[in-house]
């Protein structure tokens, strides 16, 4: 039945090879040709299925078959062109035979790789711009459905992060550093159409992927480019090429990875005990008899940790099918996810689909349909982002007295000596998806036609696109009734709702002229482009609504008067542009790029709408000078340039250049209580662009038979005319106005290295390093008033200050001296006119340095420097081998020079004891002289304000972590095509394998906080990110 099988695919094969000879070939050219036949495979002697034979000059061709042979009829005197994604092209001349064999190599060399570069594409020899690309096999190392993942160490100078590993939490991608105060986001182009975000694709989707890095790359981007350009083409078929089916499939066990070791319940009840006597506050009979019961048992109690977290499993699912004729290509996928994480209830559903279809029309026009279709189904809060709404901190802080559940009340356990609303348990019960859901649905839609030689004008192109993207997200949470104790209950049910509804639509076209003439190569670009922005929301909440999920409806509130609703004004905005780029290159040596973009955006006034962003840049391939050939070790040696200016106005509000007013004053006039409206805002019609000009010197080489190649760039950007809302009298009454009054710079390295080798005929591997050097300064804010960030509830203290001279947002606080031993210390620290500098210290405080030359006591402007978010340094080593059938590949990425400001450490370190659990570290606190020096007593006020933000609370974030390890073998094709099956691989690999850090928290890996700049290192104990184990496997048909 098998060899049948074989036989009626080889059949099939043959008739379609035929069949496209009758429609292709000439009849005359039939007359004057011979048959000839023979197989391609590669290195390892592997069949390359569906490589391209053409006969050159011509569109005739066939593609290898399953077992990589081909039939094709040319003349007898013809070349045949052998080619294949990944290999390099041979040119074979027939000579007469009838039996041509070809080993194809792999293409390492890549030096005329096609670059995406924005509104079409550029050979990378005549590439002038700083450009990082990550290889589809890079994006699929990870078993991740998150981009930004896939993609993180990959590329020299783009730092992407997450603060936490809640399934679909999402990454932050910065460009060379932090280009602003206010956004910072890179633009994402997909398939043309500019997004704002990528979580919606899966790395499983992506075709290529490009970084655009500096001014001259991102500058036909114009306003939008600012922070970097990320440009993704999604997966299309190829023409004349056979239907190829490709399922990956994975399975994925997730578990935490660190624990904070936190008192049990006999530590906690001797700690409250010491802080009875501390306090002088006699404990109840009751709770000094509980304690004494819980010590002298050792009662470990509950380990909330465990009670909250569990092991994580997931699955995922792709199916690709890709082909094509000589008129059209087509490509379809479709992935489902499901993650599980590893906080219970907690859990992410994923389906995706996507089309990318190409027709070729009559009069040289080509019609593009591409269409991408998510849903996302997100159950389980987690609360990442807000400290004392994020379930792990809670989880810290716990009573390890009470129980998760009381079997005897069969209820929640009831607690009994601390703060009433530290339940983990009963919060992420009630967060579960049985009493709520986040729902995202998303569609993005392209159109493009393309007519090529316009007017019989060789290389003359015109292109058309037209996009929309919608968002409809929708959010319910449902509380029901319950009861533990007379302070611990829920007496009304309570139900709220949110819908939030994103759209844009974009229209382009533009004109291509690509041409080579003699030694003069042209690829130019002339255009327009106009995209429009949509945003609203609609939210709502009611009392007393029944808890039958089909009734969760704000009108089926049985308390009418409890309903609210707001629905917020429509944002809306638009941007319209002119772009030109022209790439001229003379014999392959002297390359020139020079773009220009002029954007208009209804964000400013008629004054200010529009702005010009040019940009030129020079290239020279010293490699093809006749002078240096054979006198330099470099196959490949490309000096570059370049400076543009980009614009932003990602910052900027709606309505931010007039005055706005708010219409809810009331003021008493007469004796009636009159409604009237006050001036909230200042106008500024003079707002404007920030604009980022930027120079880079880069140089590309290849050397040692272009085994190693590399790239070193050196970068100075410098953010202009920054959107700030400067201060302004508190007399005036109203709020700031927003004006451009800050500028900032960024000067940094990149280096890339690679290499590619073989030892034997089976043995090959390849080994690529990066690293980036970034610093930061602040040039000017505007005023001589710093800009202060990063702050948490606790204490209501800002962590972080931005000032001009420094980097921007710089941890500041109170360095400190270690724990007052005795009185003796406290009375002996004094000013120099004798005043105590901590009147309020007691023997057991913390000791905090007066660095102020102001003669007080100790005072907020003894605040000082204590360390950066913004790492010196990050690196990426990216290792992969093959040999016969097994492959394997070890990335790790670095970190290193950055601090992070710990927030859960000032609940854990705490010596304000009482409210919530400590770390066991707290069991050597100061409790009497000499005891410690690191460790303050405990106390249930705080009289000193040991709690303060302080060097206490500030960590070296440097870290060395291997984030995946993976092992695959490939079957051999001579087994596998018994079964009509061309390729199949199986593979296990780790994620996050393990992390050398000397940081006390869950995760050294720390960007900002919900986007925000000015909060850069800050720790709120957010989700913790898991080892992940996973097994799956790839198949081809």
């Amino acid at each position: 039945m098998k060899h049948v099988l074989i036989q009626e695919r080889k059949s099939l094969f043959l008739f379609l090879r035929y069949l496209l000879l009758l429609f292709v070939m000439p009849t005359e050219l039939i007359a004057q040709s011979i048959t000839i036949s023979g197989t391609v495979t590669d290195s390892n002697k592997e069949a390359v299925i569906g490589a391209n034979v053409l006969l050159k000059g011509t569109s005739t061709g066939t593609i290898t078959d399953v077992e990589g042979k081909y039939q094709l009829t040319v003349p007898e005197n013809g070349t045949l062109v052998f080619s294949s994604v990944g290999y390099t092209s041979q040119e074979i001349a027939v000579n007469k035979r009838r039996i041509i064999n070809v080993t194809l190599s792999d293409d390492i060399m890549l030096i005329d790789e096609v670059v995406v570069v924005g509104y079409g594409t550029v050979r990378k020899s005549d590439l002038t711009g700083s450009v990082g690309k990550v290889t589809t096999s890079e994006l699929n190392q990870l078993s991740t459905t998150d981009i930004g993942q896939a993609i993180a160490g990959r590329v020299a100078g783009v730092d992407v992060t997450s603060n936490s590993g809640a399934p679909g939490a999402g990454t932050k991608i910065r460009v060379r550093g932090y280009g602003t105060i206010n956004s910072s986001d890179p633009l994402y182009v997909v398939d043309g159409f500019p997004v704002s975000d990528i979580d919606y694709l899966s790395p499983q989707d992506i075709e290529s992927l490009e970084i655009l890095k500096d001014a001259s790359a991102t500058a036909i981007y114009g306003s939008r480019g600012a922070n970097g350009v990320v440009l993704i083409k999604t997966k299309g078929g190829q023409y004349n090429s056979k239907t190829s089916i490709n399922a990956t499939a994975y399975i994925s066990m997730a578990k935490t990875t660190k624990h904070m070791d936190l008192l049990n319940a006999w530590e906690f009840a001797t700690l409250k005990k010491e802080l009875a006597a501390n306090s002088n506050t006699p404990l109840s009979a009751r709770d000094e008899a509980m304690y004494n019961y819980v010590i002298d048992n050792k009662y470990e109690g509950t380990n909330w940790e465990d009670e909250v977290s569990r092991t994580g499993y997931s699955q995922n699912y792709n199916l690709d099918i890709n082909g094509g004729t000589d008129r059209q290509t087509f490509s379809i996928g479709a992935t489902y996810a499901k993650q599980e994480g590893v906080l219970k209830y907690n859990s992410m559903d994923i389906l995706t689909g996507r089309i990318n279809n190409t027709y070729k029309l009559p009069l040289d026009l080509t019609l593009g349909i591409n269409a991408v279709y998510s849903h996302r189904s997100s159950k389980g809060g987690n609360g990442d982002g807000n400290y004392f709404g994020s379930i792990w901190p809670a989880v810290m802080r716990a009573d390890p007295m009470i129980p998760a559940w009381d079997e005897y009340n069969d209820n929640w356990g009831e607690i009994l000596f601390s703060d009433p609303s530290y339940h983990p348990a009963r919060s992420i019960y009630l967060g579960s998806d049985k009493y709520g859901h986040s729902i995202s649905n998303m569609f993005v839609g392209n159109f493009t036609l393309q007519m090529d030689n316009i007017a019989k004008v060789k290389g003359l192109s015109f292109r058309t696109q037209y996009g929309i993207r919608a968002n409809f997200n929708e959010s319910k949470r449902y509380t029901p009734v319950w009861y533990v104790a007379s302070n611990q209950n829920n007496t009304n049910s309570s139900l709220t709702m949110s819908r939030n509804n994103f759209t844009s639509w974009l229209w382009n076209g533009y004109l291509m002229y690509n041409r080579v003439i003699g030694k003069h190569s042209i690829n130019s670009t002339l255009g327009a482009e106009i995209q429009d922005f949509r945003y609203s929301t609609l939210s709502g909440t009611a009392a007393d609504v029944p808890e039958n999920p089909n009734l969760w409806y704000i009108d089926n509130s049985l308390t009418q008067s409890s309903k609210t609703s707001s629905n917020s004004m429509p944002t809306i905005s638009r941007m319209a542009s002119y772009f030109g780029r022209i790439n001229y290159t003379f014999a392959s040596k002297y390359l020139l790029t020079v773009t220009g973009r002029y954007d208009g955006t209804s964000k400013f006034a008629d004054s200010q709408k529009w702005g010009f962003f040019p940009s030129f840049s020079l290239g020279w391939n010293a490699h093809e000078e006749e002078f240096l050939k054979d006198k330099t070790p470099f196959e490949q040696l490309k000096v570059r340039m370049g400076w543009g200016q980009v614009g932003n106005e990602a910052s900027a509000a709606q309505f931010g250049y007039i005055s706005l007013m708010n219409s809810s004053y009331r003021a008493v006039i007469g004796d009636q209580l009159q409604q009237g409206e006050i001036q909230r805002t200042f106008a500024n019609s003079e707002l404007a662009w920030e604009t980022a000009e930027q120079v880079n010197f880069g140089i590309d080489f290849g050397t040692l038979n272009m085994r190693l190649t590399g790239t070193i760039d050196y970068f100075v950007r410098t953010t202009k005319d920054m959107i700030l809302r400067t201060p302004i009298p508190l007399y005036v009454g109203m709020g700031r106005a927003n004006t451009n009054a800050g500028s900032m710079r960024n000067k940094g390295l990149e280096v890339t290295l690679r290499w590619n080798d073989k030892i034997g005929k089976d043995f090959s591997y390849s080994i690529s390093a990066n690293a980036s050097f970034v610093k930061n300064k602040v040039l000017s804010l505007g005023s001589p008033d710093p800009i202060y960030g990063g702050g948490v509830a606790r204490k209501a203290e800002n962590f972080t200050r931005t000032e001009v001279g420094r980097e921007m947002a710089y941890f500041y606080g109170y360095k400190t001296d270690g724990i007052f031993q005795n009185w003796d210390e406290i009375n002996n620290y004094k000013t120099p006119d004798g005043q105590l500098i901590q009147p309020n210290a007691a023997p057991g405080d913390v000791k905090f340095l007066k660095t102020a030359n102001d003669g007080l006591p100790l005072n907020p402007e003894d605040r000082t420097y204590l360390g950066s978010g913004m790492p010196d340094a990050t690196f990426g080593l990216n290792l992969t081998a093959n040999y016969k059938g097994f492959d394997f590949s070890m990335f790790m990425q670095s970190c290193v020079g950055n601090e992070i400001a710990n927030a859960l450490v000032m609940d854990i370190y705490s010596s304000e004891f009482g409210q919530w659990n400590m770390s066991k570290k707290m069991m050597n606190r100061w409790h009497g002289e000499g005891t410690t020096n690191v460790y303050p007593r405990l106390i249930a006020s705080d009289p000193n304000e040991n709690a303060r933000f302080s060097d206490r609370y500030v960590e070296d974030g440097s870290y060395l972590r291997m984030k995946n390890l993976q092992l695959g073998y490939t079957l051999p094709s001579t087994f596998t095509k018994k079964f009509n099956v061309s390729k199949l691989r199986i593979y296990g690999s780790i994620d996050n394998v393990f992390v050398l850090t000397k940081y006390s928290g869950f995760d050294p890996e720390m960007g900002d906080l919900l986007g925000n700049p000015l909060s850069i290192g800050v720790d709120l104990a957010s989700y913790p990110r898991p080892r992940t184990f996973v097994l799956g496997f790839n198949i081809s048909l």
